[in-house]
This record gives C-alpha cells, structure tokens and sequence, in this order.
C-alpha cells in the first residue's frame, strides 16, 4: 500500500514536451447527498469529476465522521493505473481517513475522461442511528495535501484545494432533508445573509405556527457544533444570527433546520 506524500513529484522530461490544448474547464470532484440512509446497510460513495482533462495526478483525502460511518473497501477503479494500491487506508477505520494519491500513465498528455465519470467508489456501513448525520468529504490532512496537477498548454499547473470545484457529501439517517441552496417554493424557504460571512451571519426562515424547531449547526465530518430549539413558534418569518465565534474555525458548515413535517440543509461557509 503506498502511502500519500505532502507533493507528487514529476520528472522534467515528462513535461517539458508535451503538446496538449487549452484548458476547457475547471476542473471539479463531487461526492452526493444520501437521503433517508438506513443504520447497518451499506453505503456506495462514488467519487465523480468534471472538467478533468489533461491530468498528470491527483492526490487528496476522504474524511467522515466514523462514529457514524465505518469503512468498508473502495472499488469501481475508473482511471488508467488506478487500483486499490493508490489508496492508503491504515487510519480508514481509526479515524474516518482515506489517503489518495494518483498519477496518470501517460505524463505526456495525462488523463481525460468524460464529466461525471465515477473515478473511484467507496463503501461504508452506516453504523449510527436515525436522525444522525455525516459529512463525507473532500480534503487535505498532513503529510497529504490536496493537488491536482493539470497539463495547460504544452506546462505542468499544479491546482491547490481552492483552484478547484469541490462538492463535498452528506449522509442523513432516516430522515430527509432538502439540498438546494434556493428555494423552488416546494421547499423550504431559508436564507443565509451573507454567505461566506467572517463575524455574523443572520439566518431567516419561515414558520407554520404552532412549530417546533430544531436548528443544528454541524462541521464537515457531521459533528454537532451549535445546537438550538425553538418551540411553538408563531408563523412567518423568524431570523437568528449566528457568529463566528459559535464555530470552530473557518471552513465550511452544514446548517440543518428540522421540524416534525419538513426539514432542510443548507451549506455555511466562514472565512
């Protein structure tokens, strides 16, 4: 089993004569939003790309919260060279942690396959009960940081975490919530203003009257951060204010507001 280093190195030889086009567009990773997950079935994570042509390697880490989670195997290997060996597993199981690290076996031109192609899948248990939740994730934890590289124009670019399109997943257990971050008037109306914030956020939504409301703020892993209930509310539109000194760091958050009829999620992000 290989294990992750913090750089993919390249030979220059590898790069300096390659002949490929122009960047066509961003290149992205996405992980989906499991609704409704049952406690001891097993879950299949497929891990998608967009824009992914002309990759010379790539190398992040997977994380989930494992108390919810519990690591299976990863398989459905859709990339030339790919296998379980580009994979290191060792903190799988301990910690939520998978360590990824690929390089493509054409450094003249690297990699390209079509959008939305599962390049890899994997499969855990759900192990936690209903009405818990888990982010899975798409990250960078030493001595593995997140990197892509990408041929442009005949030169190597190396893409950090923040030069790509990142939708990162989530798991919700035994119940459903909406996922879209504007409403279509069939889900529940919520705004976050502004969103990314820095020092406060002010959070609107509205109420059936007579409601009970539980708004639970979590981390990425699906870690309850902030915990709040708001009871027999009175209809219309309610509002509270979140600040950056309730969460843990910057980064992205998932806001989830539940009542006994309906419920919803919304991403957060504080920088």
């Amino acid at each position: 089993m290989k294990l992750c280093v913090p750089r993919i190195v390249f030979a220059v030889a590898a790069w300096l004569f390659v002949t490929a086009g122009p960047l066509s567009a961003q290149v992205g990773f996405s992980l989906p939003f499991v609704n409704n997950a049952t406690p001891g079935s097993i879950l299949n994570v497929p891990v998608k790309v967009t824009g992914f042509s002309n990759i010379g390697s790539a190398q992040f880490v997977l994380s989930w919260d494992k108390q919810i989670l519990s690591y299976v195997s990863v398989d459905n290997f859709n990339l030339p060279g790919l296998d379980a060996a580009e994979f290191n597993s060792a903190q799988a199981i301990s910690d939520g942690i998978l360590r990824f690290a690929w390089v493509s076996s054409d450094l003249q031109n690297g990699t390209t396959v079509p959008d939305e192609t599962t390049i890899f899948r994997i499969r855990m248990q759900i192990i936690g009960a209903i009405n818990s939740s888990a982010g899975v994730v798409i990250t960078q934890s030493p001595p593995t940081s997140f990197e892509v590289n990408q041929i442009v124009n005949g030169t190597l670019t190396s893409l950090n975490i923040n030069q790509v399109q990142l939708t990162q997943g989530f798991v919700a257990v035994g119940y459903t919530v909406g996922t879209t971050e504007v409403s279509d008037g069939r889900e529940w109306p919520v705004s976050i203003v502004p969103n990314p914030f820095s020092e406060t956020a002010e959070i609107f939504f509205e109420s059936e009257e007579g409601a009970d409301i539980q708004m639970i703020i979590t981390d990425i892993a699906g870690r309850i951060i902030v915990e709040k209930n708001i009871f027999s509310s009175t209809s219309g539109q309610h509002g509270m204010e979140i600040a950056s000194s309730q969460l843990r760091e910057k980064g992205m958050y998932f806001l989830i507001l539940r009542t006994d009829k309906r419920s919803c999620v919304r991403t957060l992000f504080l920088f």
